[in-house]
C-alpha cells in the first residue's frame, strides 16, 4: 500500500497554505486519508497547535507514525474515534472511491464556526454541493487534481 500513496504536489499544497494563509497559526487540524502526511507537515509548519491525522491503511499510518501521531482507521467509520471540532480539515482520498464523498458528507459537525474544510480530488470525482451543513466556497482545478473549499453557511474569508 505504502507505494499508492499519491503526495499532493507542490502546486496544490503550495495553493492551499497561500489561500489559508491568514488561518493556520494556532489551529486545530485535522488531516483525512493522510498518506505522505505533507498536508498535516505543512500544517504543523504553518503553526498549527495541533494536528490530527487520520489514515486507514496499517503500513501508511507506521510510516506516518514516525513523523507524527496517527488515528489508525478507515474512513468514514474511523471519524467516530475524534473529538472536539477542527479549524481546518483537509482530506486527500485516494481518487474514485467512495469513501471520499461519504466521509466529506459527515464532516459538517467537526468543523470549528468559520472554519475550513479543503478537499482534493480528482476533477472528474462525484462529491457532493452541496455539502449537508456546508456552502462550497471555492474549486480551483490543478490538471487532473481540483481542490474544493467548504465553509459552514457559506461564510466566505473576504
Amino acid at each position: 500500500m505504502l507505494g499508492k500513496v499519491r503526495p499532493t504536489t507542490g502546486k496544490v499544497l503550495e495553493s492551499i497554505l497561500s489561500t489559508l494563509a491568514d488561518y493556520w497559526e494556532e489551529a486545530r487540524v485535522l488531516d483525512l486519508f493522510a498518506g505522505s502526511g505533507s498536508l498535516a507537515a505543512a500544517a504543523r509548519d504553518r503553526g498549527a497547535r495541533e494536528v490530527v491525522v487520520v489514515e486507514g491503511h496499517a503500513r501508511v499510518a507506521a510510516a506516518l507514525r514516525k513523523k507524527m501521531p496517527v488515528i489508525v482507521g478507515v474512513l468514514p467509520g474511523a471519524l467516530s474515534k475524534l473529538s472536539g471540532r477542527f479549524d481546518i480539515i483537509l482530506g486527500d482520498p485516494p481518487y474514485g472511491v467512495p469513501e471520499g464523498p461519504a466521509t466529506l458528507a459527515l464532516l459538517s459537525p467537526f468543523l470549528a464556526p468559520e472554519g475550513w474544510i479543503v478537499w482534493e480530488h480528482h476533477h472528474k470525482d462525484a462529491y457532493p454541493d452541496p455539502v449537508p451543513g456546508l456552502s462550497l466556497w471555492r474549486c480551483r482545478r490543478f490538471g487532473e487534481t481540483a481542490v474544493s473549499y467548504y465553509r459552514q453557511g457559506g461564510i466566505s474569508p473576504d
